[in-house]
């Protein structure tokens, strides 16, 4: 009897250390879920559902402002860097760029992606929003009809302007990119994301390059994305519709890898117009972008990130 006794006091024991060891390990990593799920929230704090409601950015603004003022400093701490850098893509202000010789930007936040409209040409002058690899496996029924934009205070341009025009409605932020929600897909509808686009261009070397897009979100998990029109006749390009909605020379697209410790950029400049052209072709430098579009493009990046990713011209990092 003694020795069966101590047989089950070793038997508790070890059942014991074992339910310690196993607590242990699931307490770890519940600590680390936790710690990675807040950090996701706080980057997709950016894309908070609105309520229909237009939210205001003077808040961003004032903080964005803030961070501007150390955006020079050189960090040599690269957990401290990644940090600010952190910060900084959780701040909405982070992807709105600086206009030269422009007045105020009439910024719009719709959740899922912000804009600013260009009044004199009836559509967006950039639109940006992030795009996660992850949600771009949720696929829901393309859903969505053209319409005004109710947040543009001075009205948008309408469905209509494009009927019997020969050009297509074509989207800044693509309707796929929001597949994982009916609510944001309807959003990427509104005109203001809209521009005049040729059929061969929207449906050929655009949709190549959304779609190109789309497989480096679900390579690199989480993507910036900045994209517009640029008129390179300003006021005299040509219209159509009602609205006298402008008809852009060129489009732009800035992809931003933001995952650390290897920030990149690449930055695609395409003529409107149908093209059999390879899209690497067509990549260029952010430098070389704003020196094109007038744009100074995320100019709160530390100086010694932009510096290194704004120049960079090595795109085929993006295709090894």
């Amino acid at each position: 009897m003694p020795g069966r006794q101590k047989n089950y006091r070793r038997k508790e024991k070890k059942y014991k250390f074992r339910a310690f060891y196993y607590l242990s390990g699931w307490l770890v990593f519940i600590f680390f879920l936790s710690v990675i799920s807040v950090k996701e929230f706080r980057r997709f704090e950016y894309r908070v559902k609105s309520n229909g409601s237009e939210p205001s950015l003077e808040l961003e603004k004032t903080n964005a402002e803030n961070e501007k003022s150390i955006a020079g400093f050189e960090f040599n701490d690269e957990p401290v860097f990644s940090v600010y850098m952190d910060s900084l893509l959780t701040n909405k202000s982070f992807s709105i760029p600086e206009m030269n010789g422009e007045g105020p930007q009439n910024v719009v936040d719709h959740g899922y992606f912000i804009l600013s409209y260009n009044e004199t040409m009836e559509q967006a002058q950039w639109v940006a929003y992030y795009l996660s690899g992850p949600e771009l496996l949720v696929k829901k029924k393309r859903k969505g009809n053209f319409s005004e934009d109710p947040h543009i205070k001075t009205g948008s341009s309408h469905p209509e302007d494009f009927r019997f025009s020969g050009y297509d409605r074509g989207h800044l932020a693509p309707v796929l990119d929001f597949s994982y929600s009916d609510h944001a897909m309807k959003k990427s509808f509104y005109m203001s994301n809209i521009s005049p686009q040729k059929p061969g261009f929207n449906r050929g070397i655009w949709k190549k390059l959304e779609n190109q897009v789309r497989s480096w979100a679900k390579e690199y998990e989480m993507l910036l994305i900045l994209t517009g029109p640029i008129f390179e006749m300003g006021e005299t390009n040509s219209r159509i519709g009602k609205n006298d909605v402008g008809i852009p020379d060129y489009f732009f697209k800035i992809i931003f890898d933001i995952h650390p410790p290897e920030y990149k950029m690449i930055t695609f400049l395409l003529k409107n117009e149908k093209s059999d052209v390879p899209l690497l072709e067509y990549a260029i430098s952010v430098d070389s972008l704003e020196q094109f579009s007038g744009f100074d493009f995320f100019p709160l990046l530390p100086d010694s990130l932009e510096n290194r990713i704004e120049n960079n011209e090595k795109f085929e990092i993006w295709l090894e």
